[in-house]
């Protein structure tokens, strides 16, 4: 007998330290209670309604009675009671429905809150233990090639030098795929954001001469158009990651000698839209569905020596949604890519879009990096 006790002690133990730190058996658990919980309810609505529905027939009945005692017809008195109960029955019915309605959706809430708590907290403690692990990386890699930087200013041999310069090109992409993750894990708290009015045309201008090199390195043409009344609401260092990471893209999966043509015009609805197209190699259908996917890459066959990390269109999507814009993707294998973003617009200002002049007066300016 002390054997089976000390068993079901043991087991109660350990079913509660499980429930303890599990925080999915603790869910479970929580899940079951709730059911059960709502089954009661449910049985004590019944209940409810069936006492009140005997007695209101009953009450009928009676008040019946005593109107026969008055003299009443017998058949008239019992259509009248039968037409009383029909309706406190259909009354009580629509009461109940309602009610059990108004349960079920209350608790079916609060079983959908606590299911995805876990699910929400572990999404929440990734993102923010992969921004600790690329904070604390930081360091150490800047160190690295201040290092490689300065060992290329002595005198090395050809083949060293090779070597070194390619170690701070592979640091480089390190530090691509540390800041992309730093900028996913300051959106699991986007409200700290701040949004002011930004001119869009400013930021394509600045992302097209940082990508000078990158366009020079490969002959592209790069042909900016910008309208004089491109302001938006939102975060200029967000919006200029946004459209960094579309010409990026463009330029890198466009082959030698190719061109990405970049518009900032004003668009109906009092927004505004950047559109990034190029001649470059297109996505498959297949992989168009999955592009947003975090570290999602292509066909290696194709994106061969475009590098990338996986994660640029990823960031760009949730940055669009946390600007509350709208981003459209239209591509083939072979005929190149076009992207087209919204933006909304500065509230309160004269509306944007619905004058064709805003469109005529748009500025045109060429970057040709090609050979020809």
């Amino acid at each position: 007998m002390a054997a089976y006790w000390k068993r079901f002690v043991e087991s109660v133990t350990d079913l509660v330290n499980k429930y303890r730190y599990d925080p999915f058996f603790r869910t479970e658990v929580h899940v079951i209670a709730l059911q059960a919980a709502f089954a009661l309810v449910l049985l004590a609505l019944m209940g409810t309604a069936y006492n009140i529905l005997s007695n209101d027939v009953a009450n009928a009945i009676l008040h019946g009675l005593a109107a026969g005692g008055q003299g009443k017809v017998p058949y008239s008195l019992g259509t009248s009671i039968v037409a009383q109960t029909q309706a406190l029955r259909t009354h009580n019915f629509i009461s109940l429905v309602c009610l059990i309605v108004g349960q079920t959706a209350l608790f079916g809430y609060i079983i959908a809150r606590i299911t995805l708590t876990p699910t929400r907290d572990a999404l929440a403690a990734q993102k923010q233990f992969i921004g600790n692990i690329a904070h604390e990386l930081r360091t150490p890699l800047s160190v690295i090639k201040t290092n490689t930087e300065v060992s290329l200013l002595g005198e090395v041999s050809a083949e060293l030098k090779t070597t070194l310069k390619s170690n701070i090109e592979e640091l480089d992409r390190i530090n691509e795929i540390i800041n992309n993750l730093l900028s996913l894990s300051a959106l699991v708290k986007p409200e700290r954001i701040e949004f002011t009015a930004v001119d869009l045309s400013v930021i394509a201008t600045d992302a097209v001469q940082k990508y000078s090199q990158l366009a020079k390195s490969g002959d592209h043409q790069v042909t900016l158009r910008k309208s004089p009344d491109a302001q938006v609401w939102g975060n200029a260092t967000a919006l200029t990651q946004i459209v960094g990471n579309l010409i990026k893209n463009a330029l890198s999966y466009t082959p030698r000698g190719g061109h990405v043509r970049i518009t900032v015009e004003p668009a109906p609805d009092n927004q505004v839209e950047i559109l990034v197209q190029d001649s470059g190699i297109g996505i498959a259908r297949k992989d168009l569905f999955r592009i947003f996917e975090p570290f999602y890459r292509a066909d290696p066959s194709r994106t061969k020596g475009a590098g990338g990390t996986g994660l640029g269109l990823a960031i760009v999507s949730e940055l669009i949604k946390m600007h509350q814009g709208k981003i459209t993707i239209r591509s083939a294998i072979g005929r190149g890519t076009t992207v087209a973003v919204l933006f909304p617009g500065i509230r309160g200002r004269v509306t944007v879009g619905n004058e064709a002049d805003l469109r005529d007066g748009l500025n045109e300016i060429a970057v040709d990096f090609s050979k020809r």
